[in-house]
């Protein structure tokens, strides 16, 4: 097939997208990339992506067409001028570079789902199928940076967010609650909706990070410290349990409320059992699963964004680590579904300690959660099922 990405944040900054176009590459697809200029990273665009450089590239075989954006800094105003000007040029190139043959367009949405404009502009085009990839839902993004419901400017993006799913030819969604959202807040038509969960690398099942029981109890978070995360639950549960001597919470990882972390900590007397070890690259950041008897996971449940599956829960399960969480949605339906872990509602703080007291009197009771979320993973969560699915999909959508 001859695909035709969009999607706002690519290579060289860090996201999925990047592994999803150099894997269809390597599967024997053509593949052309529309995306803007790299500023998730450190929030200002590279000295050499300015004045006009590298816009046009090639990454593992595919070429890739680069538009101007302003920069993302800090704070909305900046970001959402970031977002918009992704949308003016994108749309101008839909109008003025010529992508040449493809078979269809494959939106990787995370927010905002604007960047999904210029894809709507490119499938008027050309007559091409548009095959959008569901990880954020909007308008309930908007929630998170502060905007109410029933508000003018939620009113405008409910609307123009409705827009955009409505013009597409079929939406894959990562996590299964939000086949419920698009529905009756976007106006979709569940027959033009899938599912398709977010892939994990598979190279950490065949690693041993097995910690023999030594009367210590070590248990492990990696990856982004923001707000969605709902650190201050992570913190207050941890704080409960600053009494004992045979606990240690190690925190690797960095984000937004990564100061934020270390200071509620210091403030609920907590340093003695909480470890901060900063960001990590992923090879090294592995390595931490060694010292683990178990992975926390918590996830904020005060809007639907907290439905979402979380791809640090698919990276536990693959390192064949017990999982306990406060969490909701998909989240939470899939640890008790694999039976890999314990799991409380969202924001439960008082739960969450209790399930890290369970866990210490009862270690051997969940002695067999790490392989049960290695089999769960394996089921469902491989790079091959889902490219398989993908494929399929795209290929269907193609011969209609």
């Amino acid at each position: 097939m001859k695909i035709l990405v969009v999607s706002e944040n690519f290579y060289p900054d860090t996201f999925a997208i990047n592994d999803i176009v150099r894997i269809l590459g390597e599967r024997g697809h053509e593949v052309t990339v529309l995306t803007g200029l790299p500023d998730y990273t450190t929030s200002y665009i590279p000295e050499e992506y300015k004045h006009g450089k590298n816009r046009e590239q090639v990454y593992h075989g595919a070429k890739v067409y680069r538009v101007p954006t302003i920069a993302r800094r800090h704070g909305p105003i900046w970001r959402s001028l970031n977002y918009l000007s992704f949308v003016f040029s994108g749309n101008r190139a839909a109008k003025k570079i010529d992508f040449g043959e493809f078979d269809i367009i494959y939106v990787w949405e995370v927010s905002p789902v604007t960047m999904a404009l210029p894809a709507i502009a490119l499938k008027k085009k050309y007559k091409k199928p548009l095959f959008l990839y569901c990880m954020d839902i909007w308008p309930e993004c908007v929630k998170a940076m502060g905007f109410k419901e029933g508000t003018f400017f939620y009113s405008k993006i409910k609307n123009l967010s409705a827009h955009i799913y409505q013009q597409c030819d079929h939406i894959a969604v990562s996590s299964k609650p939000f086949f419920d959202y698009l529905e009756k807040v976007d106006g979709c038509s569940r027959k033009k909706m899938s599912y398709l969960p977010q892939f994990a690398s598979s190279d950490m099942l065949e690693k041993n990070f097995e910690k023999k029981p030594n009367g210590h109890f070590d248990f492990l978070y990696i990856g982004n410290i923001g707000k969605v995360q709902d650190i201050p639950c992570l913190v207050a549960a941890m704080a409960k349990l600053k009494d004992r001597k045979d606990v240690t919470f190690h925190i690797v990882g960095g984000g937004s409320e990564y100061e934020h972390a270390m200071a509620m900590v210091k403030e609920a007397g907590a340093e003695n059992i909480v470890k901060f070890y900063g960001p990590k690259p992923f090879k090294e950041a592995m390595t931490y699963y060694k010292i683990a008897d178990a992975c926390m996971l918590t996830l904020d449940g005060k809007n639907r964004i907290g439905d979402t599956l979380p791809g640090k829960l698919q990276t536990y399960m693959a390192a064949g680590k017990p999982v306990i969480g406060a969490i909701n949605g998909a989240g939470n339906e899939v640890i008790k579904e694999s039976r890999c872990g314990l799991s409380v509602r969202a924001g439960d703080s008082d739960g969450l300690a209790n399930a890290f007291l369970e866990y210490i009197a009862h270690q051997q009771k969940y002695a067999n959660c790490g392989e049960a979320a290695r089999k769960y993973f394996r089921e469902n969560f491989t790079q091959e099922k889902h490219f398989e699915t993908l494929e399929a999909r795209l290929k269907e959508m193609i011969n209609q």
